[in-house]
């Protein structure tokens, strides 16, 4: 597992890229924030076979579900 800290006031989606190059294990799924709600993001998780479960941007256009039960596992993950 690799952490990558960034100051506080950068997006955190910024830190995304330096973790996800290492040569980790696939995620099967990729459970966030909505400070991760890019669709670069959406897009690269994908193309390796990955769900995202990911909250959405009040400001985002396009609507993107997810699995609210699936998505409860994020706190657990958190703590």
């Amino acid at each position: 597992m690799r952490t990558e800290i960034t100051p506080s006031q950068s997006s955190d989606y910024k830190g995304f890229d330096p973790v996800m190059t290492d040569n980790l294990p696939v995620p099967s799924v990729m459970l966030a924030d909505r400070g991760y709600d890019a669709d670069s993001i959406r897009k690269k998780i994908e193309a390796r076979d990955g769900l995202t479960q990911i909250s959405m941007r009040k400001s985002r256009k396009m609507s993107v579900g997810i699995d609210h039960a699936l998505y409860a596992l994020r706190n657990l993950v958190e703590r």
